[in-house]
């Protein structure tokens, strides 16, 4: 895998002996790259340590999906009395904006419910998650962990009720005041059937496993908790947005790998430390850091194979990955900042300014 510098090198007239030269001199960088970036790991600041102990939580996941799919057809009306009790607000917004049957209290709703867990392939899926997911004790400790860091940075904040449901592969995460709820079908593994059968992109389907529910879910959680707010719409300023959603993810699932925080594969993340030099200069060389433009902007921090601009074996929303690293130099150099003080805190390029970054 070729950095951008290499290729400028390759293709100029440098002699052999140069370019050996510039070889040992990288190799040397890389390593001692590789030394600072183990140390950083072990040396985190003290906001990912915080003592979580005496926080009183536990999470219990919700299971529509289950409860759904296995009403009793021959008595569809009384059960709905039981799962509109048990379910709430989050069963209105998931028959309107989800599956869209409309109102849970219409005469016909139950035979349109009848209908849709009845259908072949939502059955189908239905079997799949039940594979897949036999039980929700793991993803509950997980997520009771996460929330009782959010307790404990955000002390005046609700945690909210946690549900599952099949959406028919529409929704990942919905959210709504007190509601996170997750879309289980889209978690059933890269490399399952009913995906290649939709067409979803190979880039999408890697995503798509049960072991990036928590980061999905806390970061769906913290978008609508702590929003992008700034008067200039411009490409940096939103990927330190984002670099700010990542870095929560950073203290609130500290056990987590930065490659399901961020969901890039392994080599992904290496492609970004070896070429973060290289991205920066190319977002200041074209002037597209300021830049307005809403294409821009969503080519640079949406899902995509690739992210225009750069190589072809770079990750879709790279630039995100740079915004990361920016709000992670200005927290390492403003210790008396808390995680509150920055999810909070809407000037962005205060954030950049501040933090020096230099890749």
């Amino acid at each position: 895998m070729k950095t951008f510098f290499e290729d400028c090198i390759q293709k100029s007239d440098l002699n052999k002996k140069f370019y050996k030269s510039f070889n040992m001199i990288r190799r040397n960088l890389l390593y001692f790259g590789l030394i600072i970036i183990l140390l950083n790991a072990c040396n985190k600041s003290d906001k990912p340590n915080a003592d979580i102990s005496d926080i009183q939580l536990n999470i219990e996941i919700k299971r529509l999906d289950k409860d759904l799919f296995e009403v009793d057809l021959g008595n569809t009306e009384d059960e709905l009395v039981t799962i509109i009790e048990k379910y709430g607000d989050f069963f209105e917004i998931y028959n309107y904006r989800v599956i869209n049957l409309g109102n849970p209290y219409n005469k016909n709703y139950p035979e349109y419910l009848n209908g849709f867990i009845t259908d072949y392939t939502m059955h189908s899926v239905y079997v799949k998650t039940t594979e897949v997911f036999p039980d929700f004790f793991e993803l509950s400790e997980q997520m009771t962990e996460a929330f009782k860091y959010y307790k404990y940075y955000f002390p005046e904040k609700i945690v909210p009720e946690i549900y599952t449901y099949i959406g028919g592969f529409n929704q990942s995460m919905v959210v709504a005041d007190s509601i996170l709820a997750i879309g289980v079908d889209k978690y059933l593994g890269s490399n399952c059937e009913f995906y290649d059968r939709l067409g979803i992109a190979n880039y999408l389907q890697l995503t798509m496993n049960p072991d990036n529910i928590p980061a999905d879910a806390m970061r769906a959680w913290a978008i609508t908790e702590f929003e992008y707010h700034d008067s200039i719409d411009n490409l940096v300023n939103n990927i330190i947005y984002h670099g700010k959603i990542l870095y929560f993810l950073d203290v609130i699932l500290p056990e987590f790998t930065d490659s399901l925080k961020i969901v890039f594969s392994e080599d992904q993340i290496k492609w970004c430390v070896e070429n973060d030099k290289q991205m920066w200069n190319y977002l200041i060389d074209k002037k597209l850091l300021f830049s307005t433009d809403y294409k821009v902007i969503n080519q640079h921090i949406n899902p995509a194979p690739f992210t225009p601009g750069y190589p072809s074996d770079s990750p879709g929303r790279a630039s995100v990955w740079l915004g990361w690293q920016i709000v992670r130099a200005y927290m390492q150099r403003n210790s008396e900042v808390s995680l509150s003080d920055l999810m909070f805190d809407d000037d962005y390029q205060k954030i950049l300014s501040q933090s020096r970054y230099e890749p």
